[in-house]
């Protein structure tokens, strides 16, 4: 048995909260007692995600904002999660990915290699059809987490890097695809289930992102670099 914190990046996306609140509080106790949550508010302007947190009985509950609206910051939202996650192993993923009961005892249950990178299966509401495997979605210990350098700061603002981190791990370590599933919600479901009806998605982004490429010669990635704030619950 192992203890698993769950990272999600989040903005403007209360609707989707309440549905991961209520999909935790349904989760039996010895469930709950694995489960730490970590949530970062990608520096929200209005919907803040402060204003639907409710008690859910996990082990632990922690909110942080980063505090500038950047475009596309969930990079340093990720990186700012690990940086206090208290646990061995960590599941990241985007917040319209709801991990049900199910797939949390196979994670907290199952043997795993601290020094593989796992990826997780995927389908969607409302028929739990299969879906395509999300290319974010990453379980992996801290400790690995570090060794891969962590998500690369530079990218903030700009849509398109998720690569980047992807290939960074298979460098270091073998990526393993497993049949636990998350459950997607497209914006049919939820509307504010993801972000991308706010206009973030701009021409210059895969240029900026290829300039990045050229220019970042071989530097380690840069991590932390926003100012954020720890928010009480």
């Amino acid at each position: 048995m192992r203890d698993l914190t769950l990272v999600l990046p989040y903005y403007e996306n209360p609707g989707m909260l309440v549905e991961h609140q209520r999909v935790w509080a349904a989760y039996p106790d010895d469930l709950k007692a694995r489960l730490h949550v970590i949530v970062v508010d990608d520096g929200s302007p209005t919907r803040h995600a402060r204003e639907v947190v409710t008690e859910t009985g996990v082990a632990s509950f922690r909110l942080f904002r980063c505090l500038v609206d950047v475009r596309w910051n969930w990079i340093f939202c990720r990186n700012l999660a690990m940086a206090h996650a208290a646990t061995e192993w960590a599941l990241l993923t985007d917040i319209d990915h709801v991990m049900p009961g199910e797939t949390l005892r196979s994670l907290t249950e199952q043997r795993l290699s601290s020094d593989r990178v796992y990826r997780l299966s995927r389908v969607d509401v409302p028929a739990l059809t299969p879906y395509k495997p999300h290319p974010n979605t990453w379980l992996l210990t801290r400790v690995l987490f570090d060794r891969i350098g962590g998500y690369d700061e530079r990218f903030s603002g700009f849509y398109g890097s998720d690569f980047d981190f992807r290939d960074r791990a298979a460098a270091v370590a073998t990526l393993v695809m497993l049949p636990d599933r998350l459950i997607r919600y497209p914006r049919e479901v939820i509307a504010d289930a993801s972000t991308t009806t706010y206009g973030r998605k701009e021409p210059q982004d895969r240029p900026n992102v290829r300039r990045i490429l050229a220019t970042r010669d071989g530097q380690r990635p840069k991590r932390l670099t926003f100012a954020w704030e720890a928010v009480p619950c």
